[in-house]
């Protein structure tokens, strides 16, 4: 069920059974001790905010099943260095441990654990919702001139940013 699981703080691993299909928005959210989570194949969608600030956790693996990943579902997680997906998924890829949608056209989360600078792919178009809040150690974004847009709280709480360098094909900024 929705929040099932929020703020528990002494959680520290997840399996999911086979035969859960959704993981509800939130159902994670603050699990400050959780360290790592097995989705099965049986998951389609993952919700926003699923696993917002587990702070320990330090590895996801996106099965070839899962069709809908909400936004922020992964945001200010700091001890994530990558988001894995399955090669055979056919919505979701990942970028040296960047969730992308499979086109590459969107960047949807970089890992909280992400350090230094990263450089956007020029596949890239929009940037979304939260899709690098809580990289404390982030330190410089280029974002090329294939980016139209860039989504709400993009790179709220990046507190080691120092610089981004917008291409000129952004047309639109979001909030925060």
């Amino acid at each position: 069920s929705k929040c099932a699981f929020a703020e528990c703080t002494s959680l520290t691993s997840v399996t999911i059974g086979n035969g859960v299909t959704a993981i509800d928005g939130s159902a994670f959210y603050g699990c400050t001790s959780l360290t790592s989570v097995t989705i099965p194949d049986s998951v389609t969608s993952i919700g926003w905010s699923a696993f917002y600030d587990c702070t320990s956790l330090t590895s996801i693996t996106i099965p070839s099943s899962v069709t809908v990943i909400g936004d922020r579902a992964f945001s200010d997680c700091s001890s994530l260095t990558a988001i894995s997906v399955n090669p055979a998924n056919p919505n979701y890829a990942s970028d040296n441990g960047v969730l992308l949608n499979k086109t590459r056209t969107t960047l949807i989360q970089c890992p909280g654990g992400y350090s230094g600078p990263y450089n956007i792919p020029d596949s890239v178009t929009s940037i979304g919702n939260g899709a690098f809040e809580g990289c404390i150690s982030l330190t410089s974004v280029t974002i090329p001139d294939t980016v139209t847009a860039i989504g709400d709280g993009a790179f709220s709480g990046c507190t080691s940013l120092t610089s981004i360098t917008i291409g000129n094909g952004v047309t639109s900024i979001g909030d925060y």
